[in-house]
């Protein structure tokens, strides 16, 4: 990097940037047309009327949608007593569970899964070596 640096600096030294007199005119010349820009009381009380009116006007949009929204609301049916289903299996549905055909067995995915998760550790270990081993090379 030093020798890049000490180039960089040797380009930078050999640049030899000049105005013009015809430049430094016409800059001198922007520079005195500049007026400060004096404080308007007019652009500050329109902004806040602004602010007040769109405020305004969303209070009015959220009152109105709340009574539009509220304005037919209907009462609840009344609660009935009549259960909506019963909470037995019929006796005909039981037959179908005892069938010889049907072999119902746990899947068991636990060997697996704790496999893949072995694997996923050990990537996720060397993936944190590698970055480490960037970091300290870097730095």
């Amino acid at each position: 990097m030093d020798e890049f640096e000490q180039r960089l600096k040797h380009d930078a030294d050999a640049l030899q940037a000049r105005v013009s007199p015809e430049l430094r005119r016409r800059i001198d010349a922007s520079l005195c047309a500049v007026e400060p820009i004096r404080p308007g009381t007019g652009r500050q009380r329109s902004a806040a009327r602004l602010w007040w009116a769109s405020s305004l006007t969303g209070l009015a949009a959220a009152a109105a949608l709340i009574v539009v929204t509220n304005w037919h609301r209907q009462e609840p049916p009344p609660a009935l007593d009549v259960p909506v289903a019963q909470t037995t299996v019929p006796a005909e549905s039981e037959s179908l569970f005892t069938s010889p055909i049907l072999d119902v067995r746990t899947a068991e995915f636990a060997g697996p899964l704790e496999e893949e998760l072995d694997k996923l550790q050990s990537d996720f270990d060397k993936a944190r070596e590698s970055v480490r081993r960037d970091l300290d090379f870097t730095f």
